[in-house]
């Protein structure tokens, strides 16, 4: 056999390896899948991350847009193509098994790993582009994505500062010098680098899906003049629906001792805003993303800076946050078992200008677990009036309450209710 003979077949042994039109099958723990290559994750230099190329972030995208169309073994080639591999994975550690599409490396290109749940019931997507420098953040991101049971998750490939190679988006930070003085972010830094997966993927996701919300986690380190919680939308206007402020009052909920920030109300806080996050500025509408602040912002973007001990710290403090998202986002489909009735809650008009009309198929409404709470968390029951025209349709008069935003607790369910 002839050195040239020897180098074909080493050639498609290659490629027969790198899985060309193979969708790989595995099952077991989601979160023990993703948390293990977070364990293997580079840490804060060695330049392992480069920045994809123009070319390869076009096939990232053509594998995306397959991947959510379903064509999943034109997905897979796409993605086999730059160095990845789509799994078709089954979480059996759930109640049923649940099925996910993960896009891995097989390369040593670090671009991150993607996580798809095509049978998602909130349009979420939830991102960790600093899993390894905030402590916890990757964990908690795939264990938020599996409760939440969100459509997406995003992770980072390598810590945030493993690159020396400087970002052409603006913005500095001390996070990555050596002398805590300001520096531009690195190439490796995901939320501050539109030449990634990362940000393509929030491309992708954005424009396919309309009522898609990005909730993207990060840490930081309390002094004693800081909340436990700093929240922003990446802009400064108050978004309608304000969903921030809705998830900030059933994440207080969760922990009353916790103290907030939020972007678009407490106006002269300045610290820990992501106003230079570029995966916000581009669902805030930028026109570039890299370098140029929006005017206005969209809504659909939440950064979510927290204290590590009551947030971070281990499954109890996400769980926090996962009640709080879940309470925020209701499920678009009801998940029945033995021990639950589907049910479909109507609300009209709303806004309302005082009354408010509640119907709730399949069953009736018990006027004693009916509880209104406005965005402090402070319960109105004693302001509004409560009557039951029929089994299954009741009328709340908001008419002696400021407008605003208010919270209807009722079977189990919270609907958010806002009075012109």
């Amino acid at each position: 056999m002839n050195k040239t003979t020897l180098l074909i077949l080493f050639i498609f042994g290659m490629i027969a390896n790198l899985g060309f039109g193979q969708i790989i099958n595995r099952s077991g723990y989601i979160y023990s899948e993703i948390s293990g290559k977070l364990a293997t994750m580079p840490s804060d230099s060695g330049n392992h991350y480069v920045e994809p190329t123009n070319s390869q972030l076009t096939t990232w995208k053509n594998t995306l847009e397959n991947l959510l169309l379903g064509n999943y073994s034109i997905a897979s080639d796409s993605a086999n193509s730059i160095g990845y591999n789509l799994v078709n994975f089954t979480d059996t550690f759930a109640s049923t098994d649940v099925t996910y599409y993960i896009l891995e490396t097989i390369d040593s290109n670090y671009w991150g790993t993607y996580v798809y749940n095509p049978n998602y019931c909130r349009p979420l997507v939830i991102q960790s582009p600093h899993a390894k420098k905030d402590a916890n953040t990757g964990l908690q991101g795939i264990h938020l994505f599996r409760k939440t049971e969100a459509m997406f998750y995003e992770v980072n490939g390598t810590h945030r500062c493993n690159s020396s190679v400087y970002s052409s988006c603006t913005g500095t930070t001390t996070g990555c010098s050596s002398t805590s003085t300001s520096e531009p972010y690195p190439i490796s830094d995901l939320a501050h680098n539109t030449q990634s997966l990362f940000q393509k993927t929030t491309e992708v996701l954005f424009k396919s899906f309309g009522n898609t919300y990005f909730i993207q986690f990060h840490g930081f380190t309390k002094l004693s003049t800081d909340p436990y919680v700093v929240l922003s939308s990446g802009a400064q206007n108050v978004p309608t629906p304000d969903y921030h402020s809705i998830f900030k009052t059933h994440l207080y909920n969760q922990d009353t001792v916790l103290t907030f920030k939020i972007s678009h109300i407490d106006l002269s806080w300045t610290r820990l805003r992501g106003f230079w996050n570029t995966q916000g500025r581009l669902i805030n509408g930028s026109p570039n993303p890299c370098t140029v602040d929006p005017t206005v912002g969209s809504g659909r973007f939440f950064h979510i800076e927290q204290e590590r001990v009551r947030l971070r710290s281990n499954v109890t403090a996400w769980n926090k946050t996962v009640n709080a998202l879940n309470n925020t986002f209701p499920c678009s489909y009801t998940s029945v078992d033995e021990d639950y009735i589907t049910k479909t809650i109507k609300v009209y008009p709303n806004p309302t200008n005082d009354i408010i009309t509640i119907e709730c198929d399949e069953i009736g409404f018990d006027l004693n677990s009916i509880s209104i709470f406005n965005t402090l968390g402070q319960e109105m029951n004693k302001q509004v009036s409560i009557d039951k025209t029929s089994v299954n349709q009741l009328e709340i008069d908001l008419g002696k309450l400021p407008a605003g935003l208010y919270f209807v607790r009722i079977n189990n369910e919270t609907i958010n209710v806002y009075k012109n």
